[in-house]
């Protein structure tokens, strides 16, 4: 295993609206798969943006951030997750 710097910007390539999740996650949310400037591709939730497929556009800018993942789900708290956010 190496280390590798992924890049912190990048395009929202595609997503889904979350309506039903386990219990302790909050619904709705926005699970993205972004385009990272450096060429790679990940997927994480988008904040930010209401949950609704009329706030959201392909190709948008969206920067990576890091919050505690209790942003997500309330059980992990004292754990760190990366989200993104527009751009």
């Amino acid at each position: 295993m190496e280390s590798y710097s992924l890049s912190e910007t990048g395009r929202l390539y595609n997503y889904t609206i979350v309506y039903r999740s386990y219990p302790g996650i909050s619904v709705p949310f926005i699970s993205a798969v972004v385009d990272l400037d450096d060429g790679t591709s990940l997927k994480g939730n988008l904040l930010g943006v209401e949950a609704e497929a009329d706030a959201l556009t392909f190709g948008m800018p969206v920067k990576m951030v890091f919050r505690g993942a209790e942003t997500a789900n309330a059980d992990a708290l004292g754990f760190v997750a990366h989200f993104f956010v527009p751009a």
